[in-house]
């Protein structure tokens, strides 16, 4: 029995979202999944997770993924990267970390860490 590929998932995750694919990167998640967007809020359930990252995709152009460290150990993925993309005409690139956890080779849960208010500061928020 062949152990499935954590990192090819994540990195195929980064690709679907690049490419406003939601319906992919909801395919690569558990039922049940729970994303953590730190510091804040968490969701729970593909229903929520789409409802968030579709509204969090409205008037992001030019998304792109720096990815830099990339860990896998077992069920667990971590990755340091900086996430670049044009939110309403302004540019944001933000240094992050997402911790990923895997059951029956699906995400089931995420948590995102990034400085809030580097993001709100880039966005003039």
């Amino acid at each position: 029995m062949s152990r499935p590929d954590h990192a090819a998932t994540v990195r195929d995750y980064y690709a679907a979202w690049v490419k406003d694919d939601l319906p992919r990167v909801l395919a690569l998640c558990t039922e049940d999944v729970v994303a953590g967007i730190m510091p804040g809020r968490e969701l729970r359930g593909k229903a929520e997770v789409a409802r968030f990252l579709g509204k969090f995709g409205v008037g992001m152009a030019d998304k792109r993924y720096d990815m830099q460290d990339l860990v896998v150990q077992g069920d667990v993925v971590m990755l340091e990267g900086v996430e670049n993309y044009i939110k309403d005409g302004k540019a944001v690139s933000l240094p992050f970390m997402t911790v990923f956890r895997f059951r029956d080779g699906q995400i089931a849960s995420w948590r995102d860490y990034f400085d809030m208010g580097s993001l709100l500061k880039q966005l003039d928020a």
